[in-house]
């Protein structure tokens, strides 16, 4: 399925950022949110907002702090429609939120890191993923889940890869894969938005060819979809509980 954008950029942000997503979220890791902080059940303490500036779009991408990180309410619907201009639900993310959570460098993270099995067409694929917050036994039931489908789609789940310490491509940003909570399905057949434009501000069509019904197992599981997003990443899924609560979650489409 290939679109076109075609929503004004007014629609870009679509929710006041709520910190009680973040504690309906991570209920067993987050203690307390508010407009000023969130306190995590460790005694870690994070600034809901920074100081610094995040008026462009890098800005918001390179600074995010969690009230950026909450701008914009992701959209578990359909796909009919593709994301606005500059719509990436999940996206704009605050890092030292998910080291707290999951470790702050490759050995603490190591450290949580469990092995699950992942069924494939021709049998069973061991994959690492982070055992904090449960990550890991929410990734092996959505590998069941998807088991159940018709092999059409379960063609989708093929070539699985999750836990690699790494930055995201020209940038200096830490991967959600580094935490090992992100998977990526099918990297030979599926979309990503560097194949169109290197300008994070470019005009750029939208391009998917990931199954609507591996992408809705996921999202019950507490998983967002690259494909949600206007710089559309269609293999890959990361774990964001927070985007899915009751308080956060969009579904218009």
């Amino acid at each position: 399925m290939n679109f076109r954008w075609t929503l004004p950029i007014s629609f870009v942000t679509l929710l006041s950022a709520n910190p009680e997503c973040l504690q309906q979220g991570y209920p067993n890791l987050v203690q307390s949110s508010s407009e000023t902080s969130v306190i995590l059940k460790d005694g870690t303490i994070l600034p809901y907002k920074n100081s610094l500036s995040k008026i462009t779009w890098d800005d918001k991408i390179d600074h995010a702090d969690l009230a950026t990180q909450l701008s914009q309410s992701y959209d578990a619907g359909g796909i009919d429609t593709p994301p606005a201009y500059l719509f990436d639900p999940g996206r704009l993310r605050y890092q030292p939120f998910f080291q707290a959570l999951y470790g702050k460098d490759k050995p603490s993270i190591q450290k949580n890191l469990v092995s699950i099995q992942w069924p494939t067409l021709k049998g069973v694929k061991r994959l690492q993923v982070n055992r904090v917050a449960g990550v890991d036994k929410k990734l092996y039931a959505v590998g069941q889940e998807i088991a159940k489908l018709p092999k059409k789609d379960r063609i989708w789940a093929e070539g699985a890869s999750t836990y690699e310490y790494r930055v995201i491509k020209d940038t200096d940003r830490l991967s959600m894969h580094s935490f090992g909570i992100a998977i990526d399905l099918a990297p030979t057949k599926t979309q990503y938005w560097k194949g169109e434009a290197t300008s994070e501000t470019a005009k750029i069509g939208y391009k998917n060819t990931m199954p609507l019904s591996i992408v809705r197992i996921f999202e019950k599981h507490g998983f967002i979809w690259g494909g949600r997003w206007y710089h559309y990443d269609t293999m890959h899924f990361e774990y964001r509980p927070e985007l899915l609560t009751s308080k956060c979650v969009s579904k218009t489409r």
